[in-house]
């Protein structure tokens, strides 16, 4: 489970630090944030993200923080839209 972050905390991060930045779901500041929005990629709906958007943004964050991938197959929607491009 991802730290905590205060509501403060939440508003303050750029729009930049979210899977989908638009409507500012799915936080990826942090490793322990990318690996949850990977584990939730599939129960977050989004009027102004595209999967594939996201699914790029999660996935360039998971390599900054050196996470691997390949732990998240178990992520059903994750992985097909993984496997689409």
């Amino acid at each position: 489970m991802p730290p905590k972050m205060s509501y403060q905390r939440k508003k303050s991060l750029p729009s930049t630090m979210y899977a989908c930045p638009r409507d500012r779901k799915l936080p990826i500041n942090d490793a322990a944030h990318v690996r949850n929005a990977m584990a939730r990629f599939g129960q977050v709906e989004s009027k102004f993200c595209h999967p594939k958007v996201a699914k790029r943004r999660i996935i360039a964050a998971a390599k900054r923080y050196g996470i691997d991938v390949e732990d998240f197959k178990k992520v059903k929607r994750f992985e097909s839209m993984t496997k689409e491009g």
